[in-house]
């Protein structure tokens, strides 16, 4: 069964009286496979024999895991850097990693995870919940989590990266809809009451950067001038690039993307070719003042962007136009400085710059307030957010926001 279409009148019609029928039919499908799955795991699953009030024991699924070359300190890996980043915060011992095959069917990872969990004892789990993981494009998340919440007590850690797109937050809220033991995070919008009414989730939280990691980089970066006043490093989206014209059109020069040996002029070409995560973090260290545009690729949402933590980890003062997000963490006109407007930005940085004393101690104090979150934000603002729904933490509430 599919939703009527938008383009058909009776789409139309439909839409007027129930805004959310296409939602309403999708879940129904889901409903129909997980009965018909249901069914046939029934016999192949038991309930799990775990304690009650066991110690806390996180499982990851990396979406990206040991296959691919970034999957180590440095390499701009998510979820690696999610992993090593629960070893730092709660220790070693209380983190294991659960990897996806390339190519592996879900009822077949679904069913490892099962055995996986008992064997560790886990009682959390974490997991990127928009789309499976190993690259597919498959959605599968509805029927595990059906699976598991018929033989595990454990908590769902559903991370999100694009809840400005509507389906993926559709996706989510069936999943909170299950059950209260799966908690939304999401690294760039406030999401509380979003899924479930009246339920908080975590959100948004600096994506973390380990400290393994930045051992790695300061070591790389050891002893470089910062040879540029301020730069751009990102995607070119449109929208983007209508801003950066603009700010050139001002006579401000901006140093955009250096980290590449080549000059990309459009979309396609910013997203191939990627240099390393090594190159661009360098890159930021090299720059007095970085320029962070917030708003989503999926329209007009303003997130809260990982690139502040990285820039500010590296020295690296923050020009955010976001308005709530940055804010939420770094203290405005010291730490950060904002931009309402890409005509602002000339007499900003011209300011900046004609104050080398503010620039640096701006530059130092925001290097420390990275260099203080950048675990503690993602996992203790987990930690807070599971104590306030009254279920079991990882390690210690504190997101580091105090």
């Amino acid at each position: 069964m599919s939703s009527p279409s938008p383009s058909t009148l009776r789409g139309r019609v439909a839409r007027f009286f129930v805004p959310d029928i296409d939602e309403r039919l999708w879940n129904r499908e889901r409903d129909a496979l997980q009965r018909s799955q249901s069914a046939s795991q029934a016999d192949a699953v038991k309930p799990l024999s775990l304690v009650p009030g066991r110690p806390a024991h996180l499982v990851v699924i990396p979406m990206d895991g040991p296959e691919r070359e970034s999957y180590r300190p440095a390499g701009g890996n998510f979820f690696w850097e999610i992993a090593q980043a629960a070893r730092e915060y709660a220790g070693a011992n209380k983190v294991s990693v659960f990897c996806v095959e390339p190519g592996e069917p879900p009822a077949s990872w679904h069913r490892r995870l099962v055995d996986f969990l008992a064997a560790t004892g886990a009682t959390h789990l974490v997991a990127q919940c928009e789309k499976d993981p190993v690259g597919g494009e498959e959605w599968s998340w509805d029927q595990l989590w059906a699976m598991l919440l018929a033989v595990w007590d454990g908590v769902f850690l559903g991370v999100t990266f694009d809840s400005s797109y509507r389906w993926l937050t559709i996706q989510s809220r069936r999943l909170a809809r299950m059950s209260e033991r799966f908690v939304l995070v999401d690294i760039c919008m406030p999401m509380d009451g979003v899924l479930v009414k009246g339920r908080p989730e975590v959100g948004p939280v600096n994506m973390p950067v380990s400290s393994d990691s930045l051992s790695v980089l300061d070591a790389a970066t050891a002893g470089l001038d910062r040879i540029y006043d301020v730069s751009f490093m990102g995607v070119l989206y449109p929208y983007r690039l209508e801003l950066l014209e603009r700010i050139r059109a001002t006579g401000l020069r901006v140093a955009v993307n250096p980290h590449r040996s080549d000059s990309p002029q459009d979309l396609r070409a910013s997203q191939t070719s990627q240099p390393t995560y090594e190159a661009y973090m360098t890159a930021l260290a090299q720059s007095h003042m970085t320029i962070n545009f917030s708003q989503s690729s999926a329209g007009l949402f303003q997130q809260l962007k990982t690139r502040v933590l990285e820039a500010s980890a590296m020295g690296c003062l923050v020009l955010t136009d976001d308005v709530d997000r940055t804010e939420r963490f770094w203290v405005k006109g010291v730490e950060f400085d904002h931009f309402s407007s890409p005509d602002e930005l000339p007499d900003l940085v011209a300011r900046w710059l004609a104050n080398p004393e503010r620039l640096s101690a701006g530059q130092v104090a925001a290097k420390a307030r990275a260099r203080r979150i950048n675990i503690s934000s993602f996992w203790g603002g987990i930690d807070d957010e599971l104590a306030r729904r009254g279920l079991p933490m990882i390690g210690r509430a504190s997101s580091g926001m105090e």
